[in-house]
């Protein structure tokens, strides 16, 4: 982690959690670092696709290296690790990074919106990947957006066998 230039950051600490932010913003713009942030703060090991409410800290700190969000999100693992049953089985969990998310020109008044934003994407798109992975039907749903990279939607979801 060292060698990638990793952040840790202290959340019990705010006063170092915010020095280690402003740095990362300083090495974000002037190193192109990219930064990897969980915005629920903590793990879910829910059965049903949900997610956490989004700590703000990832998003001001776009905002302040004025450097786009891309969102990563992963499918609802439960059927493959389910932390409360004690099962760890084989299994496939779908990943599907969404369009980058512009911060250019914003400022600390955007943070909400940005956060908002955000979580209504990630939150479509785990219910869609709901459909392919664990207790889904193995057919993906159509993106809400219409967003469809080409007629076939390679590179898309896969119907399961």
């Amino acid at each position: 982690m060292a060698l990638s230039k990793t952040v840790f950051i202290d959340r019990a600490n705010r006063a170092t959690a915010r020095a280690a932010f402003d740095g990362a913003a300083q090495t974000m713009r002037t190193e192109r670092q990219n930064v990897f942030i969980f915005p629920e703060g903590t793990r879910s090991y829910a059965e049903e696709p949900m997610l956490l409410p989004f700590k703000k800290g990832a998003f001001h700190l776009a905002v302040q290296a004025q450097v786009p969000i891309v969102p990563i999100v992963v499918a609802n693992y439960a059927h493959v690790l389910n932390v409360k049953k004690k099962l760890f089985n084989p299994g496939v969990i779908d990943v599907s990074v969404l369009p980058a998310i512009p911060t250019k020109g914003m400022t600390v008044a955007d943070v909400d919106g940005l956060v908002n934003k955000t979580r209504d994407a990630m939150l479509e798109e785990i219910i869609r990947l709901s459909h392919v992975s664990g207790t889904g039907n193995g057919v993906p749903l159509p993106r809400a957006s219409g967003a469809v990279r080409d007629k076939d939607e390679q590179g898309e979801l896969r119907k399961r066998n």
